[in-house]
């Protein structure tokens, strides 16, 4: 039994997953059947037997399934950090021998180890970017083998959020042949040829270790398919250098032209795929496939961004990775049903703070056509703050670079390359001590990046800060001759700010070339950023925090950041609405609000947040309580009623940006029924919305979410909405009564949020 003082609920059911392959290689979900257990313990072997191990299948984090704790780190969601072996026992298939045999670790939370049969075949020390493992030559054939796999969640001070811990994303065996692709072997860009209208020229780069190349005669065959498997473009086999000293080698195939190909867009996200084949002696030895799309991009410092050609305004969110009830463990399911409520709310971007998301959620954005800025890292911190490896992140950034950018430069929804956050604020968050607030580090990390995707502009998002550091804290902050960009951020190619709306003018005055782009906006401030923002000129804005999340909680008991649009299940909070109203302003809409409290606001990482305590919920205890709607609408004017009776009306103050699509409603006598807001344009009316006051809790309803989006396996999760409603179906969300949960059939109850 668990008592719920919010009963909105998202219940997540798990079913059994299945295997995909190719004739060529083949792709083994190894996410089922592992042991875990917590233990400070970090040699391997450790025993398997006792009551300590549970059965349990990845995705997992462990971290969310510990004690809350009070005296635990605020920031890391009032909870311990640990340790944790996974481990599992599997018998190889006979076949796999004179195969390569691979073990894909998309990441793991936040360092860790991996053994096989007792030796150490790799690890991580950064667990958002992945890596993989050979273990071909240590299979036993002949009986079990066993992959055993520690993980930390590092220091206190290594993350200034809930990262989990354990194996949180996909784990999966790659069997091919002993000739084939490198890990990420396959880049394409495309680009419209000038003198052919219609014609783009597509450039494909596969890459092979360098001890393949002696294998034999190998030759690369490139093909582009279109969405229904129409190939529109195919390359003659291309012999492959005979032998090389490097240790990876890039093929680069004659380029293909396609003829008037669908182009990619937030509205009609068309993918292609490349189909690579590899060919040894005439023989196919691999057969690998990577999507793309045809997309042009183009920055500029009067128009801010372009795609194909045409503005668009990045209106987006910045949040860190966080699924709610399964905490920070990657489903596709979960990812995917937060990104089709922020496109519903008409957010049509995202920006990866601070670190790189799950794979599964830039293939989700292809799909749905949302943009991305793709960032790599928090801090390039040289004193362990901000950084939870072992390792100091200046020792091993650049393979870590070379995977990130790897794995996600092909897809089409990525449109910059974030290199770091927030480093104006101390020296040493910068790097090397240079002395020049970043600028050289930013210089070498550029280069590395441009040496695998020169395509996209690179940023690094600053801190609310001036040049020389100053602070909103400091002597002289608002002082117009101390209103000058910061030093990095007029070295990158995008100037990225977080916050500090009101001074971008003044920066601009500084320097006429910047780019400017609002990579944190604050929800305290509602609509305001985005409305004095120059949407003609500037790249965008990405909210901070809009969705809830675990960790950096102001306080003891709450456990997470709340001051957001929307609640850990993805429930819109009232100025959801409000955001809404502007994101989407072609579409007439209005909607009533119940101001529960006055604006609550805290001073976070320097900079004013907070949230009204509104509801949807019309309901007051006694009749003579008085209540204060709040009404969110892009109209010219609305109308309220109370049962009926008209409570006058209002006109939208288009010329105040803090009052702009806002309308108040104080100290309504409350009474049983509904009200009623009429918006109207030019006297028409065009939308309208309502709020009914329930009775009595009688019931519980349930509905299951719909699949989200194609590509759902029987390994991903089924949403279940519960509601507390009275005798006529109406909801009554301050019902404190127990609920109890029994599921039967094939499913597993994994979490309840």
């Amino acid at each position: 039994m668990k008592k719920m003082t919010k009963t909105i609920l998202s219940l997540l059911l798990c079913f059994v997953s299945t295997l995909s392959y190719s004739k060529e290689r083949e792709v083994i979900d190894f996410n089922r059947g592992w042991q875990f257990c917590l233990t400070d313990n970090a040699s391997e072997p450790i025993p398997v037997t006792g009551s300590s191990w549970q059965q349990i299948d990845l995705p997992y984090d462990f971290q969310l399934n510990m004690p809350w704790d009070s005296t635990a780190n605020r920031a890391r969601a009032f909870k311990k950090q640990a340790a944790a072996w996974f481990r599992k026992v599997f018998v190889a298939h006979e076949t796999w021998k004179g195969h390569r045999v691979m073990l894909d670790f998309e990441g793991l939370m936040y360092y860790g180890d991996v053994y096989f049969n007792g030796k150490r075949v790799g690890g991580t020390e950064y667990g958002y970017c992945g890596f993989d493992c050979d273990i071909s030559a240590l299979i036993n054939y002949g009986g079990e083998n066993i992959v055993s796999v520690y993980t930390n969640t590092g220091v206190d001070g290594g993350s200034r959020w809930y990262t989990g811990g354990g194996i949180n994303r996909n784990v999966c065996l790659i069997i091919t042949d002993t000739i084939a692709l490198a890990r990420h072997g396959i880049y394409a860009t495309a680009a419209p040829l000038k003198e052919l209208h219609g014609t783009w020229q597509v450039e494909i780069q596969a890459e092979y270790t360098g001890a393949t190349l002696s294998m034999g005669r190998l030759e690369t065959q490139a093909r582009i398919i279109d969405a229904i498997g129409n190939v529109v473009s195919e390359s003659e086999r291309y012999p492959c250098p005979a032998q090389s000293r490097q240790q990876l080698v890039e093929v680069k195939l004659p380029a293909l032209n396609v003829s008037n190909p669908t182009l990619w867009s937030c509205d009609t996200p068309y993918l292609y795929t490349i189909e690579v084949t590899t060919y040894c002696d005439g023989v196919v030895r691999d057969r690998q496939m990577e999507r793309f799309g045809f997309r042009t991009i183009e920055y500029g410092a009067d128009f801010g961004f372009k795609l194909n050609r045409q503005k668009v305004f990045l209106q987006g969110i910045a949040n860190h990775v966080d699924f709610g009830g399964v905490g920070v463990a990657t489903y596709r399911t979960a990812i995917a049903r937060q990104l089709k409520q922020l496109k519903a709310f008409g957010f049509n971007a995202v920006r990866c703070s601070h670190n790189p998301y799950p794979e599964c959620f830039y293939d989700l954005c292809d799909e749905m056509g949302i943009l991305v800025v793709d960032e790599f890292v928090d801090k390039w911190s040289t004193d362990g703050n901000c950084w939870g490896g072992r390792t100091d992140f200046l020792n091993c950034w650049v393979p870590l670079m070379q995977e990130w950018v790897k794995r996600d430069r092909n897809h089409p929804c990525v449109i910059m390359w974030s290199l770091g956050n927030e480093m104006q604020h101390r020296e040493n968050a910068s790097g090397y001590m240079t002395g020049d607030w970043g600028v050289t580090m930013y210089r070498m990390m550029d280069v590395l990046l441009k040496r695998y995707d020169a395509t996209r502009p690179s940023t690094a998002a600053m801190y609310p800060a001036r040049a020389n550091g100053i602070r909103r804290a400091d002597y002289g902050f608002r002082d117009k001759k101390n209103i000058v960009p910061p030093e990095l951020s007029c070295v990158t190619e995008i100037a990225s700010y977080n916050y500090e709306y009101a001074d971008y003018p003044r920066y601009k005055e500084c320097n006429p070339n910047l780019i400017i782009f609002q990579s944190e906006a604050s929800v305290n401030d509602l609509v305001t950023p985005f409305l004095c923002m120059n949407r003609t000129t500037t790249v965008g804005l990405c909210y901070w925090g809009a969705i809830e999340y675990w960790g950096e909680s102001d306080g003891w008991p709450k456990k997470g950041w709340n001051y957001s649009f929307f609640d850990h299940t993805l429930n819109p909070y009232p100025r959801a609405y409000l955001l809404r109203s502007c994101f989407k302003e072609d579409e007439p809409q209005v909607h009533i609000g119940v101001l529960d409290g006055e604006q609550k606001s805290v001073i976070w990482n320097d900079v004013l947040s907070g949230r009204a305590e509104m509801s949807h919920f019309y309901w007051k205890p006694n009749a003579g309580d008085n209540i204060t709607l709040e009404i969110s609408t892009n109209c010219d004017e609305v109308e309220l009623l109370q049962n009926g009776k008209s409570l006058g009306v209002k006109k939208n103050n288009r010329h105040d940006k803090k009052q702009q699509n806002k309308l108040l409603w104080r100290d309504i006598p409350w009474q049983a029924g509904k009200v009623i807001a009429v918006a109207k344009n030019n006297g028409s009316e065009v939308a309208r919305h309502e709020l009914r006051s329930p009775g009595k809790a009688t019931r519980m309803q349930m509905t299951v979410e719909d699949n989200p989006m194609p590509g759902y396996t029987a390994a991903d999760l089924v949403y279940v909405r519960l509601q507390a409603v009275d005798n006529k179906g109406l909801a009554v969300d301050n019902y404190e009564g127990e609920v109890s949960i029994e599921v039967n059939g094939g499913a597993t109850l994994i979490a309840l949020d």
